[in-house]
């Protein structure tokens, strides 16, 4: 991937955050949404735990993610 921009995150833990970026990836703009862990070097890395899915879908994934306030 590459010209990732980070949107925000949330802190899980002290060294756990969820973080939502946007990338481009073959001509398509993707959508990120992972957990990521503090390294001993301090710095952030990601975990295979997330979804990634293509921006189309974006008016869909926040209409059933809206879902969640019904329940």
């Amino acid at each position: 991937m590459s010209d990732i921009k980070e949107i925000g995150h949330i802190n899980i833990t002290d060294s756990k955050r969820l973080v939502l970026s946007i990338s481009n990836f073959r001509g398509s703009e993707r959508i990120d949404l992972r957990e990521h862990y503090l390294n001993k070097d301090g710095n952030y890395g990601h975990t295979k735990r997330g979804v990634n899915f293509n921006s189309e879908y974006l008016e869909d994934f926040v209409l059933l993610i809206s879902r969640l306030n019904d329940i």
